[in-house]
């Protein structure tokens, strides 16, 4: 299973995030017409740890969290509940055959409105390693 596969499994299992946006959980982008409030989540970047004998099978790559909402209020809350779910994980993320995910960091959160959708946005970002 790929990292965004077990990350999205392991996101549609958690009940403070479904309580809020329901199954609106998507990789790169919402469907046309999706209603708020939504996550969308996406690889910003993806290194690999390499050492002197080669490829370490670990992986070190940033995720974006896109947390859509009608309010500000909202979004923040669907952000709160992506924090809650990952804030220092580590464990098989995505069930039975998931990716083994040595710990989640927060890196980063920036709060944005998007005037074409009349959504608010808050973007946040974690590191995730996890090994190939």
């Amino acid at each position: 299973m790929r990292i965004e596969q077990a990350l999205k499994k392991y996101l549609e299992a958690q009940s403070g995030l479904t309580a809020l946006v329901g199954e609106r959980i998507d990789y790169v982008r919402a469907p046309q017409d999706v209603a708020a409030p939504y996550l969308v989540f996406f690889k910003v970047s993806g290194p690999r740890v390499h050492s002197h004998d080669g490829v370490s099978d670990l992986a070190n790559p940033r995720f974006q969290f896109s947390c859509f909402a009608g309010t500000y209020y909202e979004a923040k809350q669907v952000a709160e509940q992506v924090q809650t779910a990952l804030d220092a994980y580590s464990g098989t993320m995505g069930g039975a055959g998931g990716v083994s995910v040595g710990a989640c960091f927060y890196e980063n959160e920036t709060d944005i409105y998007e005037t074409d959708a009349n959504l608010f946005h808050v973007a946040v970002d974690y590191l995730i390693w996890h090994e190939e």
